[in-house]
């Protein structure tokens, strides 16, 4: 029989304090502040934050709250900020690193826990992304079971998370051919054989050590994390704001909002996949909204644990690659990103050789030469060093632009069936309606950390000025085309020369 304890969201959340990992990251800012919005009884928030790049924890909390998402609650309820306390610590580290007053602190208090902190690459080593992404949820679930009272861990996952499935993912957590434990085990040896032989051994590969550390991670969960109300929230690709306060917030650092920065920039012109496969693309508050909902709905029994969702849009927006990168194109033409490298085009290349000659000359021909004026004028050359790393970050994204997934999500709309009429207006997760042209129409004017402010006299100067850097790449292309062309001339004649006298 269903639940009727807590019929609205913000009644559930009324009076407790939460735990949350990942707050300075894109979905963790805006988690926090619609916690911090729509549940205003929440009694305290406490974030897990290191020190990063000099910044002590205390500092870094207050870079977060001077970001623009946070304006409204700022203007309206300045107050609400004092219930958000920062914890210092690293998820990497048992306890997550706390001290001692603060793990008793914490776990007298907390009773729902968001794990939302992961190291996001596809290029660092495998014992690294499993060590800051699978054992660091270890850490996590232990901190759960010293916990006074439980009342829900949500943990963030990827839909891509068993993407070594090249057909239909179900909302269910799919077995490795050995336990949890095998694998954490072997992170705690200085050797790195006995890690390396129980992955060979899971079929069929996954992409990147990122997607494997997740679904690592899954299985932890299984194994591990028993008695605890546990939720899955499986996003796909995360685009910027959809609704919300601010339409069209996005942060850098954002999986394909960097792609698409580059590509509205004019650095990208050339990418590797296939043009029509359709890509799953879900807004940043529909995630947080997810979140939100599975901890109530797993705690007051709703839904069964561990609960997997997977937080897609499916056949909603219909988007392939070529659409999107396309509607990428027309809002840049019209609303001119600030400091462009050069007038915005791509091309979408489905097969290697093509991809690589292209390359050459849109990517690395204007980087050589730009970067030897560059190093002459006594600066530091940085181009072909950012192509480089483009390209290797690709060799793994190129994976999700060729291939597509059908991705089952009964448990996602069941969770927004459970809502009532206000909770469905305040953390919507309903995508009909969603679309890639929206969002791109609302990129330029919630995002400020690229300052697209529509005026019409700055939108003129960005374009002047795109335009005559585009002529210098232009420039530099023919010349490298035509040198190109006089040494295959060159080396053509002298190879018919030579054949002419046998």
């Amino acid at each position: 029989m269903p639940s009727t304890e807590f019929p609205r969201i913000a009644d559930f959340y009324e009076g407790k304090s939460i735990f949350l990992t990942g707050a300075s990251g894109y979905l963790g800012v805006i988690l926090l502040e619609t916690l911090l919005r729509c549940c205003p009884g929440i009694r305290a928030i406490y974030i897990l934050l290191r020190e990063k790049r000099g910044l002590q924890p205390e500092c870094r909390k207050e870079h977060i709250f001077k970001k623009q998402i946070f304006n409204k609650l700022r203007e309206k309820q300045a107050d609400i900020f004092n219930k958000v306390h920062v914890i210092p610590g690293d998820v990497t580290m048992p306890r997550m690193g706390m001290s001692q007053e603060n793990f008793l602190k914490v776990i007298r208090e907390v009773t729902v826990v968001f794990h939302v902190a992961a190291s996001i690459s596809f290029i660092k080593p495998l014992k690294f992304m499993l060590s800051h992404n699978a054992k660091a949820l270890d850490y996590v679930i232990d901190f759960c079971k010293e916990l006074k009272k439980i009342d829900a861990l949500v943990y963030t996952s990827t839909a891509y998370s068993n993407s070594n499935r090249k057909e239909e993912v179900e909302e269910q957590i799919y077995r490795l051919p050995f336990p949890a434990q095998r694998f954490l085990d072997e992170l705690n040896k200085d050797s790195d054989d006995g890690l390396n032989y129980l992955v060979s051994h899971c079929l069929p590969k996954w992409p990147n050590h990122y997607t494997f550390s997740k679904c690592l991670s899954e299985n932890i969960i299984l194994d591990k994390a028993a008695g605890i109300p546990v939720a899955i929230v499986r996003p796909s690709i995360i685009v910027s704001c959809w609704k919300g306060i601010r339409p069209g917030y996005i942060e850098e650092g954002s999986g394909m909002v960097d792609l698409a920065l580059a590509i509205g920039k004019g650095f990208v012109r050339v990418l590797h996949g296939n043009p029509d496969v359709k890509m799953d693309i879900v807004p940043v508050d529909v995630v947080a909204n997810t979140h939100i909902a599975a901890a109530w709905s797993v705690a007051s029994g709703r839904s069964t644990s561990p609960l997997v969702i997977n937080c897609t849009s499916g056949d909603v927006t219909e988007t392939t690659l070529q659409n999107y990168t396309s509607t990428l194109f027309d809002m840049s033409e019209k609303y001119p990103v600030p400091k462009a490298f050069q007038k915005q085009s791509v091309t979408i290349q489905k097969y290697l050789l093509p991809y690589w000659l292209l390359s050459f000359f849109e990517h690395y021909a204007p980087a050589v030469v730009i970067d030897a004026l560059l190093t002459i004028t006594g600066r530091k050359p940085k181009l072909f060093k950012l192509y480089r790393f483009y390209e290797k970050a690709m060799d793994s994204v190129g994976y999700f632009l060729t291939y597509e997934w059908k991705f089952h999500t009964e448990n996602f709309k069941n969770l927004e069936r459970q809502l009532d009429h206000e909770d469905k207006e305040n953390l919507y997760m309903d995508l009909q309606g969603f679309s890639v042209k929206e969002i791109a129409a609302t990129i330029p004017i919630g995002a400020p950390l690229y300052q697209w402010e529509a005026d019409s006299k700055k939108m003129t100067e960005r374009k002047r000025v795109t335009h005559l850097r585009y002529m210098f790449t232009s420039c530099i292309k023919a010349v490298v085309l035509g040198l190109v062309l006089s040494i295959m001339y060159v080396l053509f004649t002298s190879v018919f020369r030579i054949l002419a006298v046998y």
